[in-house]
C-alpha cells in the first residue's frame, strides 16, 4: 500500500502539527489490527492521556459508523460538557446529532478508582463501564440499552481512545458488538474546545 502526501494540501492543517496527527491516525490504524491490544502497550508514551482532565470543560467530536461491510452508514457530531461533582468524579453530559436527524442525551458519572482503572455509568448502560489507561491510550468495555423496554436491545461497546502526542486531539475507535457479532465500527476524533 503507498500513500501520497503532497504538503501543499494538508486537511488536518499547516506544519509540524499536521504531521503528527497524519502519523499518529496511521499508527492507530496499524495498531487496531492488531491482536490483544493492551493499555500497557502504551506505556512508553510522552503524552499522558488523563480521562479525567481532558474531558473536564467542553469537547468537540465528529464521527462515522460503519457496518460490518466498512461502508459509512450514519455521522454524527457530539458537543461533551463535564464537570467534576463534590467527590471528583466528572459528570460528563454529551449532546449527540445524527446525520439522519435523531438526537441523542447521554450522561455518565466516571469515577477513578486507581492510577489507572476507572469505572463509569451512564443513563443508557447496563450495569458498569471499566476502563484502563496507559500512556496515551485509554480502553473502555461497556454495554448499553437502545430500548429499556426491549431486553434484546443491548450491544457490548470495546472502546479504545488515543490521544495524539502533543495535542489536544483523540482518536476514539469503538466495536459495537451484539450476540458476539460485530454490527458497526465507529470511529471519532475529539477535540478540547
Amino acid at each position: 500500500m503507498r500513500f501520497h502526501l503532497r504538503p501543499t494540501v494538508n486537511p488536518l492543517g499547516n506544519g509540524h502539527q499536521g504531521l503528527c496527527v497524519i502519523a499518529f491516525l496511521a499508527a492507530v490504524l496499524f495498531l487496531s489490527g492488531c491482536a490483544a491490544l493492551q493499555p500497557e502497550d502504551f506505556s512508553k508514551s510522552k503524552t499522558r492521556f488523563e480521562l479525567d482532565r481532558y474531558f473536564t470543560g467542553h469537547t468537540r467530536s465528529w464521527g462515522v459508523f460503519e457496518n460490518s461491510a466498512g461502508e459509512p452508514r450514519r455521522y454524527f457530531t457530539c458537543d461533551s460538557f463535564g464537570q467534576r461533582d463534590g467527590a471528583g468524579d466528572v459528570i460528563l453530559r454529551q449532546h449527540f446529532r445524527f446525520s439522519d436527524g435523531k438526537i441523542q442525551e447521554r450522561e455518565w458519572h466516571i469515577h477513578r478508582v486507581d492510577s489507572t482503572h476507572w469505572e463509569a455509568t451512564a443513563n443508557d448502560m447496563i450495569g458498569m463501564a471499566h476502563g484502563e489507561g496507559s500512556g496515551n491510550a485509554f480502553y473502555w468495555e461497556y454495554t448499553i440499552t437502545l430500548d429499556r423496554r426491549n431486553p434484546l436491545a443491548t450491544v457490548h461497546i470495546r472502546q479504545w481512545m488515543y490521544q495524539a502526542e502533543g495535542t489536544d486531539t483523540v482518536m476514539t475507535r469503538l466495536v459495537i458488538t451484539k450476540l458476539g457479532v460485530t454490527v458497526f465500527e465507529v470511529s471519532e476524533v475529539i477535540h478540547h474546545q
